[in-house]
């Protein structure tokens, strides 16, 4: 079964929705610069709520410093820390918490080195960078078949909608996906309906393969 995060969300509505599609974890963006930002104090009842629900709760910070996201972690609780920018293997492993590091997939090589630099990461988030945007950009990278031994610890994100996540899993066969700008009607605000076309698409493909 392939496994689902929503990202950036903001209401709690969305973590309404979210628990009511199944999904696996749910994100919130800590980066000011962001459309999708939410300080901790207003993420703090939206994790607790995911939280009570079972789901996977996920911090993203994107070459922030250590003191903002220690006091972001202590206020939001959330389990995972995602981090978009520049960060060291030393810095990302000084919180205590298992990590995520996504990967700007500029070309479909850019994985190999990432995986020597990161070798503590949980998973490796392979998304579609651009000048402008470190993830959350509506772009996709070229697909690529994820190697066997290494597609466990992987998630696919950059791009993702109803439209394309079956062409998207049959081209990767990844485990785990990462959908923000795909399930929104503009940009930062989700979309119920789109968040369940969403799922729907990815349970369609599940019961099929």
């Amino acid at each position: 079964m392939v496994k689902v995060k929503f990202c950036g969300l903001t209401q709690i509505k969305d973590i309404d929705v979210a628990i009511e599609a199944g999904v696996d974890a749910v994100g919130f963006v800590f980066v000011k610069k962001s459309v999708r930002y939410i300080t901790a104090t207003d993420a703090k009842p939206l994790i607790e709520k995911a939280k009570a629900a079972g789901l996977l709760t996920v911090a993203l910070f994107a070459d922030q410093d250590a003191e903002e996201v220690k006091s972001v972690l202590s206020q939001s609780q959330a389990d995972i820390i995602q981090f978009h920018g520049n960060e060291t293997e030393t810095f990302c492993l000084q919180f205590g918490k298992p990590y995520w590091k996504a990967i700007p997939m500029l070309q479909n090589t850019d994985w190999k080195n990432y995986l020597k630099q990161y070798p503590s990461a949980s998973a490796l988030l392979l998304d579609a960078y651009d000048k402008t945007h470190s993830g959350g950009s509506g772009q996709s990278f070229s697909w690529f078949k994820f190697p066997v031994n290494e597609k466990s610890r992987w998630i696919l994100a950059g791009g993702l909608s109803e439209q394309n996540i079956q062409q998207a899993l049959e081209a990767t066969h990844a485990e785990f996906v990462d959908v923000s700008s795909g399930i929104e009607q503009l940009a930062g605000v989700k979309s119920e309906e789109k968040m369940l076309a969403f799922v729907k698409q990815l349970k369609n493909y599940n019961n099929i393969n």
